[in-house]
């Protein structure tokens, strides 16, 4: 399955549907994590505004990194660019709940 990914991505390199799926495919299959976030943020600039992305982002910094004001920067955009998106808004309630138990 990375091999279809690379080779799709040879053909279309600025595609933020494809490296966000890529991404989300070394994240969740591949583990690796530092692959992930070069691709998530790859597809963040090719398509700004794509909330459910800038929410894959925000996830992945928090659960790899923990930091708290970073993530919480892009689950902020995530949400003022889909404010009715439930994958979004779920996502966004999760990281608040787990980064309040860490405050405690």
């Amino acid at each position: 399955m990375g091999d279809y990914y690379k080779q799709m991505l040879k053909s279309n390199p600025g595609d933020s549907l494809l490296l966000r799926n890529y991404g989300k495919f070394l994240q969740e299959v591949e583990g690796d994590m530092e692959k992930a976030e070069e691709y998530y943020g790859r597809a963040i600039l090719a398509s700004p505004g794509d909330g459910e992305l800038l929410s894959l982002y925000g996830k992945l910094i928090w659960n790899t990194q923990r930091n708290r004001e970073r993530a919480e920067s892009y689950f902020d955009q995530a949400v003022s660019a889909s404010p009715d998106d439930c994958m979004v808004l779920g996502s966004y309630a999760h990281f608040m709940w787990e980064a309040g138990e860490e405050d405690e």
